[in-house]
């Protein structure tokens, strides 16, 4: 490896859903025991407006069942399970021929990630939980969990009302997540003025001079491979999410610092 090689920092994007099920506590330990440093991960409100480590609001493409988080109950969610990605079912199969995580709530991944302190976890609200309960419940319902931990979470959300919030609330870092590139969000990025600043590979422009220039860390997502992920950090975007933590962590060129 060069000297003068630029190393990006990797972030467990979901945990370690190219091998686990994403946004499950079996893909999050996996992830810290390769070694990352920087976890994200997903948050949908249940109808009890309990904080559950979910992406989508309908459960149809994790689970099968074509029903909303967002409208059941706590109890209901945790028979719920996700099925591990198919090339790593060969292997331990439930009855159902499929192998599966359960769902878990914040509290809990809070608790897994007091056992790596150094760790840092970027906490997604997402859209979905915004609308069906509005802005201030929800944001309020994720910090109320978050309250003993919050040196080691950074608020982020497409919905730069939600960081904003957070940080009002007393959240020191906020990272948002750019849902268009264009001189209208290019405003309201200056001035939120975020810690973080997180765009798709597929929106962010590749000349740096055509990129927003403030003082936020760049985040780009989802890049699996080292090459690009290396290109990316020549390019001075230091952080990279990957959904194949444990592997990129394997691979000597990306060798990471110990957090």
């Amino acid at each position: 490896m060069n000297s003068d090689q630029v190393i990006p920092i990797l972030v467990a994007h979901r945990g370690y859903p190219t091998c686990y099920p994403e946004n499950t506590l079996v893909g999050y330990e996996v992830a810290l025991q390769a070694g990352a440093c920087y976890v994200e991960l997903d948050i949908q409100l249940s109808a009890r407006h309990t904080p559950f480590l979910c992406h989508d609001d309908n459960l149809k493409r994790l689970t099968g069942i074509d029903q909303n988080i967002t409208e059941l109950e706590d109890e209901v969610i945790r028979t719920l399970s996700i099925a591990y990605p198919k090339p790593f079912t060969a292997s331990g199969l439930s009855p159902s021929g499929t192998r599966t995580a359960p769902f878990v709530d914040l509290l809990t991944f809070c608790e897994l990630l007091k056992k790596w302190p150094k760790v840092k976890a970027f906490v997604e609200i997402k859209f979905e939980s915004i609308v069906k309960f509005g802005l201030e419940l929800t944001v309020k319902s994720i910090l109320q969990v978050l309250q003993p931990y919050r040196e080691q979470c950074i608020i982020i959300s497409f919905d730069w009302q939600a960081v904003a919030l957070a940080r009002k609330k007393g959240m020191e870092r906020i990272g948002w997540v750019i849902p268009r590139w264009d001189h209208e969000h290019e405003k309201i990025a200056h001035a939120l003025a975020p810690d973080y600043l997180f765009c798709s590979i597929w929106r962010i422009p590749p000349a740096i001079e055509e990129r927003w220039k403030g003082p936020w860390q760049w985040v780009v997502y989802t890049v699996n491979d080292s090459q690009t992920a290396l290109q990316y950090a020549q390019q001075h975007i230091g952080m990279i999410e990957t959904d194949a933590i444990g592997i990129m962590l394997n691979d000597p060129t990306l060798k990471q610092h110990a957090c």
